[in-house]
């Protein structure tokens, strides 16, 4: 199911077996990698409240069903989590390789209806930018970093040597490390019986 098919669908608590309200907007978090919560205006007083992820059961084509524990008044208190992507932002976000090339922007993001882990990113790219991104879909354990302007994606093209001249793929984004970001070799001084040990105080 695509993100941009939520707007709108009915909210049902399905213990009182009725209608809390509608979705208005989604949260995404890019660092898990799924929906995080749904916005939804309240049937009964047109109040705008956030159901967060735990809350959800099921999204389903026609209606999101909540778990059984009451409807929207049994909602957290909304939580603002600066990372997390709504609709607006997730929809035009920049997309950048780790090699410094653009791969487009993000058209809408596909997910599982009863994990709301995220499937895919898909992209609105031009027809060269499809080929070099599969086809516009970026899965989401390829996003290293990501912020309300730029999500930075693994290219699977950035190597460095590692000191025995073997190709490795460095820690952390995966980016290649400059020389002065690179751990430090221990140095070594020299005893009389010429076996290495390492120094002190360096």
């Amino acid at each position: 199911m695509r993100l941009k098919e939520l707007r709108g669908l009915p909210v049902i608590d399905p213990t009182a077996a009725r209608k809390v309200g509608n979705v208005t907007d989604y949260q995404v978090d890019p660092v898990s990698g799924r929906i995080a919560a749904l916005d939804i205006t309240c049937v009964d007083d047109n109040e705008s409240v956030r159901i967060l992820a735990p809350r959800i059961r099921r999204v389903g084509h026609n209606a999101v069903i909540l778990t059984a524990r009451g409807g929207a008044a049994a909602n957290a208190p909304v939580e603002i989590a600066e990372h997390w992507l709504d609709g607006s932002t997730l929809i035009g976000l920049e997309v950048m390789g780790d090699d410094g090339n653009r791969i487009g922007r993000l058209l809408d993001a596909s997910f599982n209806q009863d994990s709301l882990d995220l499937d895919a990113y898909l992209l609105r790219a031009t027809f060269w930018e499809r080929l070099v991104s599969r086809g516009g879909r970026i899965v989401p354990n390829r996003v290293h970093a990501c912020s309300r302007e730029l999500m930075i994606v693994a290219s699977g093209r950035l190597k460095e040597l590692a000191t025995d001249g073997e190709p490795s793929v460095s820690q952390g984004l995966g980016l290649p490390l400059k020389i002065e970001d690179r751990p430090a070799l221990p140095t070594y001084d020299q005893v009389p019986d010429g076996q290495p040990v390492a120094a002190h105080g360096r």
